[in-house]
């Protein structure tokens, strides 16, 4: 009977890669600190083009030309660019991970999903305060063993990171709505829905207007009007009030803010201006809405989204 070869060549890494794991993949992970941090996201390694961000407490920025706030739990991938960082508080805690293009794409395989997963590797893909717990603990779990076995560098670590960096993929394509839209068969409109959401996820602190998300999207005004209108009743400024209302409301209830805080951190000018946001939305006063949250009917309009898990 033929032995087993214990050179397997398929769980080997890479030939001329088993001591360069580190030009493919580097791990930072970020535990509670004293004080607050700050990370370049652009390395010295050319070939680390892409990072992967997972914050599981606190809160955090990711810097450049369009800033994105981080509430955790929250998970970001994004290509890197010139000018890219992470700035953390003292006390948040995750993992950074930067990944070469040639690990990525090992580990997007051959499956149908995958055409689906390219799409988000060369994007800035965005999911903060993640409800679902079960995807949060997968994540933590597959950040948590890319650290170790990165810091293993044995055989078969390439084939166990890429196994790990899929399951990171997958959820990251979950939690952002991007699966949503693949289910329904990645119809134009359903891109540029998927689209417009990424861009209201990363830009309703900033104000946007309806025309700048029409314009970044590369389409009229009237013709995201219309999509939205005609596929999900709702007009493009009634459904990013609706994720402002429900950061606004998170903020007032989880956080230790102050009603000035939390207009300030989500864009408003004046106090004045996001109390009489939030009464039209939710039909009582900020300082109510705080009051009367431990579950008791607060207004009769529609409440506003936990996620964006209603759009496609």
């Amino acid at each position: 009977m033929p032995q087993r070869n214990n050179d397997d060549p398929s769980l080997a890494t890479p030939v001329g890669l088993r001591h360069s794991l580190s030009a493919h993949i580097v791990v930072q992970k970020l535990s509670a600190a004293l004080q607050g941090r700050r990370f370049r996201l652009k390395t010295e390694h050319a070939d680390l083009r892409r990072a992967c961000i997972l914050l599981t407490s606190g809160s955090g920025e990711i810097g450049g030309k369009e800033p994105v706030l981080l509430v955790a739990p929250a998970v970001a991938w994004l290509p890197v660019e010139d000018g890219h960082f992470l700035r953390v508080p003292a006390g948040a805690q995750g993992y950074v991970v930067w990944l070469s293009d040639m690990l990525t794409k090992n580990a997007l395989g051959e499956s149908a999903e995958s055409a689906q997963l390219r799409y988000l590797i060369d994007r800035l893909v965005v999911a903060i305060e993640i409800g679902n717990v079960e995807s949060i603990a997968e994540l933590e779990h597959a950040f948590n063993a890319v650290d170790r076995e990165t810091r293993r560098n044995e055989r078969g670590s390439w084939v166990y990171l890429s196994a790990q960096l899929a399951v990171i993929l997958v959820q990251c394509w979950r939690v952002s709505g991007l699966e949503d839209v693949s289910i329904r068969g990645g119809s134009a409109v359903s891109i540029i829905l998927m689209r417009f959401r990424n861009l209201v996820e990363l830009h309703f602190r900033e104000q946007w207007t309806i025309a700048r998300y029409a314009n970044a999207l590369k389409i009229s005004h009237d013709r995201l009007h219309d999509i939205c209108v005609r596929t999900l009743q709702r007009t493009p400024l009634q459904l990013v009030h609706e994720r402002l209302t429900h950061e606004a409301g998170q903020r007032l209830l989880r956080s230790g803010f102050t009603i000035e805080q939390v207009a300030a951190d989500l864009g408003f000018r004046t106090t004045t201006y996001f109390s009489r946001f939030i009464r039209r939305q939710t039909g009582v006063s900020p300082g109510r809405y705080r009051r009367e949250a431990n579950g008791i009917p607060m207004h009769s309009g529609p409440s506003p989204p936990v996620s964006f898990a209603d759009w496609p």
